[in-house]
């Protein structure tokens, strides 16, 4: 949590953000919107969205937060959106637990997809040498209604069955997931978790998570982010 509010208008005057969030009339001395703000920012990719360009402002109850027209958005891109909120007395929430992902096609419109991606995907191995997968998904703008997350593996051959899912995870809203594994032996094994909607389309992302399970040692837990190809 963060007031990154109070050093923009104080040391930098009449800045983008600070004429947003209103606190370049206090002159940054005063937190301007007593009932809180919702705060949009945008990226590339999710490890480099820009958190000290502020898009937009909304209500920090709203559903719905406007991309200013201003904005470009150029064909054949993908862009990444991050919603956070911003309290009564200016402080941040350090959060990436509503993002969403927009694929701009070769016409200059938005790419037609299924259920949002996963993020913030973590494993680990248990004591019983399973591996377990927890991600959080959020259904902010999302196309498609998820009706499962389809958890896929190799099986420790180096090359992922999508055709047949481990397990099926049930979709239940805006939360955690988890999965666990069948007893893994010595070896490297990689899991993909797919939002799918109720018509079979998935969500594109091709992010995987690499565990690596050595006889007698701890095992090594790597997320590898991969292209759609």
């Amino acid at each position: 949590m963060e007031r990154k509010w109070q050093k923009d208008a104080l040391y930098c005057g009449m800045t983008a953000n600070s004429f947003k969030l209103g606190t370049a009339m206090s002159l940054g001395w005063f937190w301007m919107r007593r009932s809180g703000c919702s705060v949009l920012y945008r990226g590339q990719r999710m490890s480099g969205i820009d958190f000290g360009d502020i898009l937009a402002c909304g209500d920090i109850g709203s559903e719905r937060i406007e991309v200013p027209g201003w904005v470009p958005h150029e064909k054949g891109m993908t862009y990444y959106y991050v919603v956070r909120r911003v309290n009564r007395c200016g402080v941040e929430e350090q959060s990436l637990s509503a993002a969403v992902k927009v694929t701009i096609d070769e016409e200059g419109g938005i790419k037609a997809q299924g259920p949002n991606s996963i993020f913030d995907i973590r494993a680990r191995l248990t004591d019983g040498g399973r591996a377990e997968l927890v991600w959080f998904y959020c259904p902010l703008r999302q196309k498609a209604r998820p009706a499962m997350f389809g958890v896929y593996t190799d099986g420790g051959t180096g090359q992922v069955d999508l055709e047949t899912a481990d397990m099926e995870v049930e979709y239940a809203g805006r939360r955690f997931y988890s999965y666990v594994s069948e007893v893994l032996e010595a070896g490297n094994y990689l899991f993909m978790v797919r939002a799918e909607d109720a018509i079979g389309r998935a969500d594109g992302s091709s992010a995987m998570v690499k565990v690596q399970v050595r006889q007698g040692e701890d095992a090594a837990i790597e997320i590898l982010e991969m292209k759609t190809v």
